[in-house]
């Protein structure tokens, strides 16, 4: 299971170990497919699932096709104001730090 693969801090929650170093990169994003399923998963299981009710669309956004997303980005400047936001399209996506970041300086 996955809490053997990374072991966390429970202070802070910083990673202690992570056996995932050792396994092949795949691709530019530099993470191995197999820590980025786990990852996933993890926080399917420790965040989507176990909260469901609290974050599950409402009965008439089900029916009209919506579809549930595990990830998204906001970014908010000191007043609570978004000042980027991304939202996952679909399995596998995650927000650009790029784009993070260029929008960081232009609010500056």
């Amino acid at each position: 299971w996955p809490d053997n693969a990374i072991e966390l801090n429970e202070a802070d929650g910083s990673i202690k170990s992570n056996k995932f170093k050792d396994l092949p990169l795949v691709g530019s994003w530099g993470r191995p497919p197999l820590e980025l399923a786990t990852l996933r998963l993890q926080s399917m299981m420790g965040i989507s699932l176990k909260q469901w009710d609290e974050l599950a669309p409402d009965e008439e956004s089900l029916q009209s096709g919506v579809l549930t997303q595990l990830g998204g980005c906001v970014v908010c400047n000191e007043g609570g104001e978004a000042i980027y936001e991304w939202r996952d399209p679909g399995i596998c996506a995650v927000a650009n730090f790029e784009d993070i970041l260029k929008e960081l300086k232009n609010t500056n």
